[in-house]
C-alpha cells in the first residue's frame, strides 16, 4: 500500500493569489455536493452525465481529497496556462472520458480524480522544475524497496514508513504511470487506477496539441509562488 499526498507546489509565477478558473471548478463540486447533486455516468445515463460525473462524488472524504489535490496541484498549472486554456484542458478531459466510460464501462462512476491527473500531467510538462512537497505512508512490503534506497532510522519502518519528500515536477511523468499500472495488477485491473492513467494521458496529449505560443511560454514574474499547506 502506497499513499502520497501533495502539500505543496512551488514555482516562479509571481502572483500568489488563487487563478480564478480553478476556484470556480472546486466550489461547483463543492456546492454540488452539498447540494446532495449526484450525477453517476455509466451504461443507460443520460448524456449529461458525461460532465456531471465529474462534479459528483461518493462521500466527504472523497470530496475533501480531490478537492485538496485540485487546490495545490490545479492552482499553478492554473497560472501557468491562464483560465481558458485551463478550463478548456479540464472540460475536454472529463468530457472525453466521460464519453468513454458511458460507452465501454460497464459500472457507475463519479469523481474528478480522472481530470485532475490530466493536471498533473500538464504540471509535470510544462512546470518541469516546479518542486512538489510530498506527504506519504508506505507499508510492508513497498517498504523494503524504499529502504534500500534510503535505509530507516528505525527498525519499524520496515514494516511501515511515512515521511515528506520534495520531488521535481517531471518526476510524475515516471512515478504516476509507474503507481498506476502497478495498482491496476494489484487490484486486479480497477477502474480507479484506469481512470487515473486515462486522465494522465489525456493531460499529456492535451499539452501535445497546445499552440506552440502556449507551451513554450514560461510563467511571468521573478518571485516565488506556492499553494497548499505550509508550516
Amino acid at each position: 500500500m502506497f499513499l502520497a499526498i501533495p502539500i505543496q507546489v512551488h514555482t516562479s509565477a509571481a502572483s500568489k493569489e488563487a487563478p480564478w478558473a480553478n476556484s470556480l471548478i472546486i466550489a461547483i463540486n463543492v456546492l454540488a455536493f452539498f447540494l446532495g447533486i449526484q450525477q453517476p455516468v455509466g451504461p443507460g445515463t443520460g448524456w449529461f452525465s458525461v460532465l456531471g460525473y465529474a462534479f459528483s462524488h461518493a462521500g466527504l472524504a472523497h470530496l475533501m481529497i480531490n478537492m485538496w489535490l485540485l487546490w495545490v496541484i490545479g492552482n499553478p498549472v492554473n497560472l501557468r496556462l491562464g483560465n481558458a486554456w485551463y478550463l478548456l484542458g479540464y472540460l475536454a478531459t472529463v468530457l472525453g472520458m466521460g464519453i468513454f466510460a458511458r460507452v465501454m464501462v460497464g459500472t457507475y462512476l463519479v469523481g474528478s480524480s480522472g481530470a485532475i491527473f490530466a493536471i498533473i500531467a500538464v504540471m509535470a510538462m510544462l512546470l518541469p522544475s516546479a518542486k512538489t512537497e510530498i506527504s506519504y505512508v508506505v507499508v510492508f512490503p513497498l517498504t523494503l524497496l524504499i529502504g534500500l534506497i534510503s535505509p530507516p532510522k528505525h527498525g519499524v519502518y520496515w514494516f511501515i514508513r511515512w515521511d515528506k519528500v520534495q520531488l521535481r515536477a517531471w518526476w510524475f511523468l515516471l512515478l504516476v504511470p509507474v503507481m498506476q499500472i502497478l495498482g491496476l495488477f494489484w487490484w486486479s485491473w480497477n477502474w480507479t487506477n484506469l481512470g487515473h492513467l486515462l486522465g494522465f494521458v489525456c493531460g499529456v496529449v492535451f499539452v501535445l496539441l497546445l499552440p506552440t505560443n502556449v507551451s513554450m511560454g514560461r510563467p511571468s514574474g521573478r518571485s516565488s509562488s506556492s499553494f497548499g499547506f505550509e508550516n
